[in-house]
Parts: C-alpha cells; sequence; structure tokens
C-alpha cells in the first residue's frame, strides 16, 4: 500500500518536472525569438542607415564631380577672358598707338622775342569768371601726368596730351589750356624751364614765361655744317659781341658707287675734319676772351653737333636747337633772332 503511494508521488513529482522543463523551453524560445526579432530590427535599421550613408555619399561624390567639372570649366572661362582681355588690350594699345600716329599739331610757328611778347601780351588778357584757365610749366623730360592732378587732368582732351607727349624738347614748355578747348596750345622758349609747376584760375600765368625769355646770361652759339659753321658770342643774350664764320673748302656728296666712291667719302671727311679743326682753333680764342660761358647753343649737322659735344672745353648747359640755321645766308643778328625764338605749337 505503501508502495503504491510513493509510486503515485514519484509519478506526479515526475509530471510537474517535465511540464516544467516543457515550459523552461517554451520560455527560452520566446526570449530567442525576441532577441532574434530586436536583431533582425537592428540589422534592418543598420542596413537603412547604411543606404542613407552610401546614397549620402553618392550625393556628395556627385557634387564633388560636378564641383570639379564646374571648377575646371570656370578655369577654362578665365583662360578664355584672360588670353581675350590680353588679345584687346593689345589691340587697344595699337589702336592708341596707330591714332597718335594720325594725330597732327593744328599749326606749328616761330615766334621771334618781339612776336612772342606780343603773343603773350594777348594771351595774357584772356579772362574767364569760371576760372578754368590752365597754365602748365613742363621742365624737359616731364610728363603732365606728373605735374597736374588726376581729376584736372581728366578735363583735357586726350588727344591732346597725346600731342603733349610727343613732344620732346631741350628747353621744356609751357602748356596753354582752356578747359572749354577754346585755347589749346604749347609754347617752346629759348631758354630751360626751371621748375614744374601749374596753375588754374581766371587768367593764364605768363609771368615765369615773361622771365624766361627775359633771361640775361652769357651765351655762346655754334651753328655747324660741313665747310660753313659760326660761332657767336653774346655776354647778355641781347646782342653778339663777337662773331666768327668759319668757311672751307668740302667736297660735295658722291653718289656714285664702287672704289672711287669710297675714296671720294674717304677725302670729304678729311675735309670736314680739317673744317672742324679751324672750327675749334676759333672757339679756343673766343673762349679765351669771354669766359665763363652760361649756355652753349648748338645748331646744324648732328654728326657736327656730337662731336662739337665732345670736344667742348666747358661744362656749361648745352642746348641743342632744331632749326635749321642756313650760314650762308643769314648774318650774325639773324642766328641770334633765330636761336631766341620760341617754337608755339598749336594742339
Amino acid at each position: 500500500m505503501t508502495d503504491k503511494k510513493a509510486s503515485k508521488t514519484e509519478v506526479a513529482a515526475d509530471g510537474k518536472k517535465g511540464l516544467g522543463t516543457i515550459i523552461g523551453k517554451i520560455s527560452g524560445k520566446g526570449r530567442l525569438e525576441t532577441e532574434v526579432e530586436r536583431l533582425s530590427s537592428r540589422v534592418a535599421e543598420l542596413e537603412l542607415g547604411l543606404q542613407n550613408t552610401k546614397n549620402q555619399l553618392e550625393r556628395k561624390e556627385a557634387l564633388a564631380r560636378q564641383a570639379v567639372a564646374d571648377r575646371q570649366e570656370a578655369e577654362s572661362r578665365l583662360n578664355q577672358e584672360r588670353v581675350r582681355t590680353q588679345t584687346l588690350s593689345h589691340e587697344l594699345e595699337k589702336m592708341r598707338t596707330e591714332s597718335q600716329n594720325r594725330l597732327e599739331f593744328r599749326g606749328v610757328e616761330n615766334l621771334s622775342p618781339s612776336a612772342v611778347q606780343a603773343y603773350l601780351s594777348k594771351l595774357s588778357s584772356f579772362r574767364s569768371p569760371s576760372e578754368d584757365l590752365l597754365t602748365v610749366y613742363l621742365p624737359a623730360g616731364t610728363r603732365l601726368l606728373a605735374i597736374v592732378p588726376e581729376k584736372t587732368l581728366e578735363l583735357v582732351e586726350e588727344e591732346t596730351c597725346s600731342l603733349l607727349d610727343r613732344l620732346n624738347t631741350e628747353t621744356g614748355m609751357v602748356f596753354f589750356y582752356d578747359l572749354h578747348s577754346m585755347i589749346s596750345e604749347a609754347i617752346v622758349p629759348p631758354f630751360p624751364v626751371s621748375s614744374a609747376v601749374w596753375y588754374i584760375k581766371d587768367s593764364f600765368e605768363t609771368a615765369p614765361l615773361e622771365e624766361n625769355l627775359d633771361t640775361s646770361c652769357r651765351m655762346l652759339v655754334l651753328v655747324l655744317h660741313a665747310g660753313e659753321s659760326f660761332i657767336g658770342f653774346a655776354p647778355d643774350a641781347r646782342v653778339f659781341d663777337t662773331e666768327e664764320f668759319i668757311k672751307s673748302s668740302v667736297k660735295e656728296k658722291h653718289s656714285k658707287g664702287g672704289f672711287s666712291q669710297r675714296r671720294f667719302e674717304r677725302l670729304r671727311e678729311e675735309d670736314i675734319a680739317h673744317h672742324m679743326d679751324k672750327v675749334f682753333e676759333a672757339l679756343d680764342k673766343v673762349l679765351e676772351e669771354n669766359s665763363p660761358v652760361d649756355f652753349v647753343v648748338l645748331n646744324g649737322d648732328t654728326p657736327l653737333i656730337r662731336e662739337a659735344e665732345k670736344r667742348l672745353p666747358l661744362s656749361p648747359e648745352i642746348i641743342e636747337k632744331p632749326a635749321d640755321i642756313k650760314v650762308e645766308k643769314t648774318g650774325g643778328e639773324e642766328i641770334l633772332r633765330t636761336v631766341l625764338s620760341s617754337r608755339r605749337y598749336l594742339l
């Protein structure tokens, strides 16, 4: 009886144990399934994130490629514009040069000392209530742009500035300009303009130029031509008190070719050298009696002027005059009048 009870008890215990095992198994599977679902969800989330990242990366790469392409295109356009700008600048400079070469002075004339005084008297009589009369004193080698302020210079016509830049004078110049372009001209005086200065007022400033023209100095004049030359000394730049005309026999130029021409040219050069020796022999005597000298004015054939510059035994200021003075056709008084003349350029 007892054994039967024990057997029943064991069976019951075994039954409970098996049920617990089954329930435990069922419970563990659920947890695994839950974990699997969670992990699957996480994997899906990561895959989605990965895909989003890939999409963003692809978009950035596409943008980067586009940026590179845009940059290359921009650089290409920039290079094209640079080339175009350089081409246009070159063409503009060429056009300016051609335009300047085509520009001509409205007139050019020499004014004797008396004529320039009359000219200045008339010029100084002009008056403008708006104070727009410009006067500029330019020493040799000085440009208008270096003296006049840019804002004022903008009121001067570009063609006028171009013409002024073409004037390369030994003594500088004085520029008179009405900002309404009624008056536009330059005067090249016989003696150097001493300082750079500009005025803009109701009248033209002529006083410094009048002082220049009234310069009293010890002046030596050399007019040098092959065969005929002149030496003059004026102690007050008014009248020569010493005049020397030097004449020599110099062969005329030979136009035939060959050996005879070379021999002829050699003989001609010897004649010219002999003539220059006579000139400097006479010059030495003039200088012995009339030193010191403030200015030496040179005129004549360019090779002879260059030779004279080398052989002059003194160091005063040298002025080279462009006027073509013919010694055989003029006397000392006419030579001095030409040397002291001013040159007028209508712009």
